[in-house]
């Protein structure tokens, strides 16, 4: 009766990325073996992390296998209130900014896993966009669209592009919140 009242939970920015990955196609499953290391790193009067773009097949494990760098975190995860490693944390802030929209519309992860998303639907289901937005809805939300959602949906693909569409998918709340 009172669970409508509930507050949304974000999930963690670990798990976002992750899921991003999934949804993509793209997670690598590799489990236990060391771990990846997402940074270039520099020998200089104190060391430089560099974080890179995760490009390839050994980037894309899951985040519960990343080096984590306790003097340089990572921004992306950060503006997601991932924890400073640096410091202890007894619990995870959850915050809601423009930043976190923004990062994960514009950073260069998500438009990469964007494209592969897209490229995912065309190869699984083909051109015809009532088909991408049924099977994005699938892998994206685990459901399918409400008829008025599909009809958006096609008409945003048609005028903007699949890429366009599969950015929007990993912006919106049922995403990276749980009801």
């Amino acid at each position: 009766r009172l669970l409508w009242r509930q507050n949304a939970h974000r999930i963690e920015a670990e798990a976002i990325r992750d899921a991003v990955l999934s949804v993509s196609g793209k997670l690598n499953l590799q489990a236990g073996g060391p771990g990846f290391e997402d940074f270039q790193y520099q020998e200089a009067y104190a060391p430089i992390y560099t974080y890179i773009t995760a490009d390839k097949p050994e980037l894309w494990r899951r985040s519960v296998y990343r080096y984590i760098v306790r003097t340089t975190p990572d921004q992306f995860l950060a503006t997601l209130d991932c924890p400073d490693p640096a410091n202890m944390t007894p619990a995870r802030l959850t915050t809601t900014t423009p930043l976190q929209s923004l990062a994960l519309y514009n950073n260069a992860f998500m438009l990469q896993q964007a494209q592969y998303f897209a490229d995912r639907l065309v190869s699984e289901v083909g051109d015809e966009p009532p088909k991408q937005v049924q099977r994005a809805f699938l892998l994206a939300f685990g459901r399918l669209p409400a008829t008025q959602e599909e009809q958006l949906a096609v008409r945003f693909i048609e005028q903007e592009g699949l890429f366009a569409f599969c950015r929007s998918v990993f912006n919106a709340n049922e995403f990276v919140y749980v009801d």
